[in-house]
């Protein structure tokens, strides 16, 4: 085993003189597991990288998500090459390859019956709320403790809130994830705890009234894959339709990575509003929030403005357009999935064989290990924290990094496949983890 970080520290040096804290997003900073630096990437192809002090990784981070297909995949990478020397990169007049992308994912999400494009996740959830509350005409939000819904002010609140902070469960008290941030924003929020049907329940009953939306990540990806309880996501689904109130799916992780018609083909829901992002265009910058058309009419009537100098570029829109005929290709799908869940369960195995407890949560394309008892695996925020504080998550990600296995480097967070690895990967990781899991 030879790892090396010296030319990649020697960068992060370097870095902290001109970008803030050294990097450009501070999920990739030391404080967020990157120790002893950020790793700086040379180059990238299918489903490993290579980094500038010449180590391989077979990548289970694949850009947070969006790299669906993988590095550099050619079909997308020719199309969108051809698109800027053809036609150019942004024209902020319409064209035919935003309709081609917006068609593709109609024909692909039943719940989507019109869609605007957008550059960010974060950008997309806040046109969510302003046309919830624009078709509503009220203006509280229901969002739950652990979910991430982008960085934006009005929604960045109890992603990871400190529980002698966060008040009691049945009663959670909004807290900011940032300084910086009114406090007066707290009185349009409404935080309750996941997987809690009867709360729910409650709360909407009896403030119907003042709920505009209630936004939720179907499958709990910014918290290790935390999955809904049988019933959860539709007895939200049947409250909201009765209470006059929007539901909104934020499927920026899991939008075209969990399966084609997303997590909400999963669990047989049809959302009002969808926020979508990542891995809608293989690895370029584009994020979009479609809906039913008596919501979606807003924008066209001209009540809720909907503007973007980048919006629906043709470098994006023939970028999504390209991804999305790749992965309706027969069997992608499956076998992802395939592979992740052999990957998740051969991990458990071998944490199990060496004494340490275990299971896992998620799906194959988006999975997490828990050092944690089956009947201990959480189901909300709360019931995590316990098992973040006191996981060997830490050591196990520092095993598997120094044998060429790259994961993001907290227990929050996930392993991501893409339709490039292969059976040789799923190999190598589970032999790395086995000597990684007996350092622990």
């Amino acid at each position: 085993m030879s790892y090396k970080t010296v030319r990649s520290q020697t960068l992060f040096q370097e870095a902290q003189r001109y970008l803030a804290g050294g990097v450009g997003s501070g999920t990739r900073a030391p404080s967020s597991g990157w120790v002893p630096s950020p790793v700086y990437v040379d180059h990238g192809e299918g489903s490993h990288i290579w980094d500038v002090d010449g180590n391989e990784y077979i990548d289970y981070l694949v850009g947070g998500g969006p790299l669906i297909l993988g590095h550099r995949p050619q079909p997308v990478i020719d199309q969108v090459c051809h698109t800027i020397q053809q036609r150019g990169s942004l024209f902020s007049l319409a064209h035919d390859l935003e309709i081609e992308a917006s068609r593709k994912i109609c024909q692909l999400l039943p719940s989507i019956q019109k869609i605007r494009f957008d550059n960010s996740g974060t950008s997309a959830v806040q046109r969510a709320f302003r046309l919830a509350r624009a078709y509503t005409r009220k203006t509280k939000i229901i969002r739950f403790e652990g979910h991430y819904h982008g960085w934006a002010d009005q929604i960045h609140w109890s992603n990871r809130p400190p529980l002698e902070a966060a008040g009691r469960r049945n009663a959670p008290r909004p807290i900011p994830n940032s300084n910086g941030i009114p406090e007066i924003l707290a009185e349009t929020l409404i935080v309750l705890p996941w997987n809690d049907i009867d709360l729910l329940e409650k709360t909407i009953k009896s403030r119907k009234n003042e709920i505009a939306c209630v936004i939720t990540e179907p499958i709990l990806g910014n918290l290790g894959g935390i999955m809904p309880k049988p019933g959860f996501l539709q007895a939200m689904r049947q409250l909201t339709q009765e209470n006059d109130i929007v539901l909104i799916f934020d499927e920026v992780l899991t939008g075209f990575r969990v399966a084609l018609n997303c997590a909400q083909g999963l669990f047989k829901i049809k959302p009002d509003l969808t926020t979508l992002a990542k891995a809608i265009a293989g690895g370029f910058p584009a994020a979009a929030i479609g809906g039913n058309d008596e919501i979606m009419s807003l924008i066209s009537c001209g009540d809720v403005m909907y503007g973007g100098t980048y919006n629906s570029n043709p470098v994006v829109t023939s970028a999504v357009a390209a991804t999305l005929y790749e992965l309706e290709k027969p069997g992608q799908y499956e076998r992802m999935n395939a592979l992740g869940e052999k990957l998740a369960n051969g991990l458990v195995e071998i944490a199990q064989r060496l004494g340490h407890p275990a299971c896992w949560s998620g799906v194959g394309a988006m999975f997490q290990l828990w050092f944690c008892p089956p009947e201990e695996l959480p189901t909300d925020y709360r019931s995590a924290v316990p098992i973040l504080k006191s996981s060997p998550y830490a050591k196990f990600w520092k095993g598997l990094i120094q044998r060429g296995i790259l994961v993001q480097p907290r227990q929050d967070n996930l392993f991501l496949l893409s339709c490039a690895h292969t059976e040789a990967d799923i190999q190598a990781a589970l032999s790395a983890a086995e000597f990684a899991i007996k350092e622990i």
